[in-house]
């Protein structure tokens, strides 16, 4: 009865005109802006995201009210005036699975948003919510397993899992070719459904944010704050302070090819030696990590990925990234010299071959079938990929990826369809399929980046190979419908049907489940495990 009193107190709160400093992170949210934009990308560069109010709107793309995306408009049009607002955060979805012993499950949080801004040149926002999971069977492995409420925060076990999340931005656009953001939050940087650069599955961190966009370029640079659990797997704590930075540059070459560069090092707070802390000889922002690591003798974690996306025609976006962990290009190309020569003494399978890729297609509004996306994508990740000689240095948030939500050592198929036939409809239908290689006994897979891979150094260095282990398959099958209430809240009521199997070569698990639910959409929710 409280809960239901809390709800209903949130959504009868007035407010005045404002708008969010950046679009939801949501799915719907982002194609929506995509499908209105032009053939050209010259103007604009969609793998950055979240997308801010101003970069949007200098494209003709006007916010509305409290975050909302409206129609577009065929002139741009500037963030102007001042405004404060509370907005609710509301969850309540409930769940029904077949073949289990606990039949309905409960996901839940309630919370409030805060926006405020100032003449358009300064842009404030915060939420804060407390949550209560009682989740389906698959999502509550994955919460155990990992301590944490996935793409929230540390699970407070009390017969189910209570958490709670805090999100906070800052921004300010001191000119027209300069946004300078902090707070604390998620970012996504892709064309596709997964990033194996940087995605949004992971729990908030703090950060600061600048973009640069001069001519064809937007460059962002992308200084992060975030916790490493120490005593994984069997417990979060204690956890202590690591920090990233990263940079991305896009450059559209030409109105319908665009290229990127992504360069990412992370580093703990402390060792054995010092107390470093934020790392000043990583606040350069335009340096390559490598040099900087070979001239302060380091030994931080590392990585270097490349991106493409070409649009031939309107509407059609063919995209593509690779993602380097390690990368020697003896061991990448040995298994072609061993085919060659089959008697030569050449090792195959290196452990350092730690290399991530990604395919994909996306095709909005297909043969004028109106607000319409469809998405296919494959993506490859190899054993031992982001994780890191130093534990309290993998590419991890807590104990969830910063990357792909299935960690490395799998393969990974998925389409989506998503239709909006009016305002305040729209339709959703998946398919996923993946295949991870799990450790035995006898052999670590190299499938979970949270554990060491310090072990490596002293073993043999060949053998290594995609998807070894035990092969567990997984695949999804969902349709939801959505019907939006309030528009500038994105508070939604969701219904979705959802087929999940999971099959080793010793067993096969089948659960159907229904879900009914009211919710505001301000994050994405990865149900496709």
């Amino acid at each position: 009865m409280r809960l239901a009193s809390t709800i209903l107190l949130l959504l009868s709160l007035g407010s005045l005109v404002a708008q969010t400093t950046f679009v939801p992170l949501d799915r719907f949210s982002t194609w929506t802006v995509e499908r209105q934009l032009d053939t050209s990308a010259s103007d604009f560069h969609p793998e950055i995201k979240p997308y801010s109010a101003w970069s949007v709107e200098s494209v003709g793309i006007r916010m509305s009210n409290r975050g909302g995306i409206m129609d577009r408009i065929g002139e741009k049009q500037e963030v102007n005036g001042s405004y404060a607002e509370v907005c609710p955060r509301v969850n309540a979805t409930g769940f029904y699975q077949s073949g289990s012993s606990k039949s309905f499950s409960l996901e839940s949080h309630i919370g409030a948003g805060v926006y405020a801004g100032y003449k358009g040149k300064l842009m404030l926002n915060g939420d804060i919510l407390a949550g209560y999971n009682e989740p389906v069977k698959y999502i509550d492995k994955i919460t155990d397993s990992l301590n944490m409420v996935p793409g929230f925060g540390p699970a407070n076990r009390q017969g189910g899992y209570g958490f709670n999340q805090s999100t906070f931005s800052l921004s300010w656009k001191p000119g027209r070719l300069v946004e300078l953001h902090a707070g604390r939050g998620k970012h996504f940087i892709g064309e596709g459904y997964r990033s194996l650069f940087l995605s949004d599955y992971a729990s908030n961190y703090n950060y600061m944010r600048t973009d640069v966009s001069v001519w064809r370029i937007k460059y962002m640079v992308l200084f992060t704050q975030m916790k490493s659990a120490q005593g994984y797997p069997q417990k979060i704590d204690p956890k202590i302070n690591k920090y990233s930075t990263m940079h991305y540059l896009s450059l559209n070459i030409t109105k319908w090819w665009s290229v990127g560069a992504f360069e990412a090092v992370v580093w703990e707070s402390e060792d054995s030696v010092q107390n470093r802390q934020l790392d000043i000889n990583y606040f350069n922002p335009i340096i390559f990590f490598r040099p900087i690591e070979y001239s302060i003798g380091s030994s931080d974690n590392s990585l270097l990925g490349f991106s493409s996306t070409i649009r031939p025609i309107k509407g059609l976006t063919l995209y593509g990234q690779l993602m380097l962990d390690e990368f020697y290009w003896q061991d990448v190309v040995a298994p072609i010299y061993a085919r060659i020569n089959p008697d030569s003494a050449i090792g195959t399978g290196s452990w350092r071959n730690k290399q991530s890729m990604q395919l994909g297609i996306k095709i909005h509004n297909l043969a004028d079938w109106k607000n319409s996306t469809i998405i296919a994508e494959m993506n490859v990740v190899r054993p031992y990929m982001y994780s890191h000689g130093n534990s309290n240095q993998n590419y991890m948030n807590f104990t969830q990826p910063l990357a792909h939500p299935l960690g490395s050592n799998f393969i990974e198929w998925l389409t989506f369809v998503a239709w909006q036939p009016a305002r305040n409809w729209g339709f959703l239908w998946s398919a996923t399929y993946s295949r991870k290689g799990y450790s035995t006994i006898t052999k670590q897979a190299g499938e979970d980046p949270n554990i060491s891979s310090a072990y490596l150094s002293n073993a043999t260095e060949f053998g290594y190979y995609q998807l070894q282990g035990k092969l567990i398959d997984v695949a999804n099958i969902r349709l939801q419908a959505s019907y939006t209430i309030i528009h500038s809240w994105n508070l939604r009521a969701e219904a979705s049907v959802h087929y999940r199997l999971e099959r080793t070569s010793s067993s096969v698990n089948e659960v159907v489940m229904l879900s009914l639910g009211l919710r505001t959409a301000m994050w994405n929710e990865y149900r496709n495990l």
